[in-house]
């Protein structure tokens, strides 16, 4: 397996570090397979490098681009946003706002960011030039929904925060209770289905909140037997009549999405520590299967049913990323390991990019088949992807 360094990665024109990879792992629970299959799924376009992380040992960058039109828009840890000219990287503005570790939101003239310092902003996608910003109890790690009147988005506070999406102004809040003991890193997002709003958070519970009001309209419990460690980190999902969701102590869970009754579980065990999931990175649907990354246990496809389809081995492959579905593809980054391209009926790896530091981003992907991904050093790659 050849793992090429960023100043590689500068010098090659095409693949640039990109690995085709077999399934015939070493060893059958390990991330990276070692036999390369020759199918080349990426050609590099071009870089750009956010920060100057070079020198600094182990950094991790969770910050995820949004396209809009002909730019590319993301953040960094450094502090500064970025609007990028979508064919070459040019930078066409750029703003110092803090650090930013999600995805923007860019609704027409208008992009909705969140920071670590725990502020929503709205910036103009033309200029950069502030329009409101709303300062909230938490990092925001997730990036905000927004419909026709709100901007509703979550914090590591379990905070929900609704706000007016033109204005900024304060609409309404829901704060659930947070453990005393410690959680893990990071927090759900929100997803709006309706009238409701799904989100999960530390103390283990999912709830549907009503979009109008902030209030609670059911909570279920997703803890298992577990007492400690039981956070909902992962954004919920909703197909159909049912919302998914996973919490790291009870496994994935299908619950009606009305009344919030599960209808079942499938839980994830590491043999050498049964009590315990491990830290799961996201949920993703293709409307026929659910797909899911879960440290050192794998990715795994499951049907509507509960039904494992497949699963790929994680072992000792970093804290996963929300996997990404891009037609009959599946994409999805590990912390240590880089970035994989399957195919989401098999989990068959077909492609692999590790930038000699490890992606803990998820990647972003268009329609037309460019995609963009940050690597812990910083640097924002954009491919075409076949």
């Amino acid at each position: 397996m050849i793992r090429a360094s960023a100043a590689v990665v500068g010098l090659v024109s095409t693949l640039a570090g990109c690995t085709s990879v077999s399934l015939q792992h070493a060893d059958a629970m390990s991330a990276v397979p070692p036999e390369p299959l020759g199918e080349d799924r990426l050609s590099l376009k071009w870089r750009f490098a956010t920060d100057d992380r070079r020198t600094e040992i182990d950094p991790q960058e969770f910050a995820q681009a949004a396209v809009a039109g002909d730019t590319v828009f993301v953040g960094s840890q450094a502090g500064w946003f970025f609007a990028l000219g979508l064919l070459d990287g040019h930078v066409r503005w750029k703003k110092q706002i803090g650090a930013v570790t999600s995805q923007p939101v860019v609704v027409g003239t208008m992009v909705y960011i969140g920071t670590a310092d725990g502020i929503l902003m709205c910036l103009d996608s033309q200029t950069g030039a502030e329009r409101w910003r709303y300062q909230s109890r938490g990092p925001v790690e997730q990036p905000p929904k927004v419909t026709l009147d709100l901007v509703v988005f979550a914090n590591e506070a379990d905070q929900i925060v609704a706000l007016d999406g033109i204005t900024g102004r304060f609409k309404w809040q829901y704060k659930s209770e947070t453990p005393e003991e410690y959680t893990l890193r990071g927090h759900a997002g929100v997803a709006i289905d309706g009238a409701l709003i799904y989100t999960g958070f530390s103390n283990g519970t999912l709830v549907a909140l009503r979009k109008d009001t902030g209030t609670l309209a059911w909570s279920t419990s997703l803890k298992a037997e577990a007492d400690r460690f039981i956070d909902v980190d992962a954004t919920p999902i909703v197909v159909k009549d049912r919302v998914y969701a996973t919490s790291s102590s009870g496994g994935v869970y299908a619950l009606d999405k009305a009344t919030g009754l599960v209808r079942w579980r499938l839980p994830f065990y590491d043999a050498a520590a049964p009590s315990a999931t491990g830290n799961i990175g996201g949920l993703a649907s293709d409307g026929d299967a659910i797909y899911v990354s879960v440290a050192d246990l794998g990715t795994y496809a499951i049907d509507l049913g509960g039904n494992v389809l497949w699963r790929v081995g994680a072992k000792g492959g970093g804290e996963p990323a929300e996997p990404v579905i891009s037609d009959e593809l599946l994409v999805y980054s590990l912390a240590t390991d880089g970035m994989f391209i399957a195919d989401k009926k098999t989990g068959e790896t077909l492609e692999y990019f590790d930038p000699g530091d490890g992606i803990s981003a998820p990647p972003t992907i268009t329609g037309d088949g460019r995609l963009f991904v940050m690597s812990n050093r910083g640097i924002l790659y954009a491919f075409d992807l076949e």
